[in-house]
């Protein structure tokens, strides 16, 4: 043990427990950068995450303004069609009814 206190008095003692100081800060300094780095990454991901979530919502929102617009559209087609089933036949009426007096009204030919 004597020879072991003495070395750490000696030039080489102080200089091995430099270098070992040393090799541990270096250690801390590369750990603090790896976790600075992983921490970088991961707002990163979040980021990218919140982005793409963002997007889909807008897409999302784009298709179900667009499926309304068709939607309308759709149910113009089918009310147009509906009232004109509905006038041909109160014109039919109309002129069955003519027809049963005895009257008839005059058609357009083109």
């Amino acid at each position: 043990m004597p020879a072991l206190s003495a070395m750490k008095n000696t030039t080489a003692g102080r200089v091995a427990r430099r270098v070992e100081e040393d090799n541990i800060r270096a250690q801390y300094v590369a750990d603090a950068k790896s976790y600075e780095l992983t921490a970088m990454r991961t707002a990163w991901f979040e980021a990218n995450t919140k982005r793409q979530m963002e997007r889909l919502h807008r897409l999302e929102q784009h298709e179900q303004k667009e499926e309304l617009v068709q939607a309308n559209k759709e149910l113009v087609l089918i009310r147009r069609a509906r009232l004109k089933e509905f006038l041909e036949a109160e014109a039919r009426s109309f002129e069955q009814q003519l027809n049963d007096m005895g009257l008839a009204f005059a058609k357009q030919r083109y």
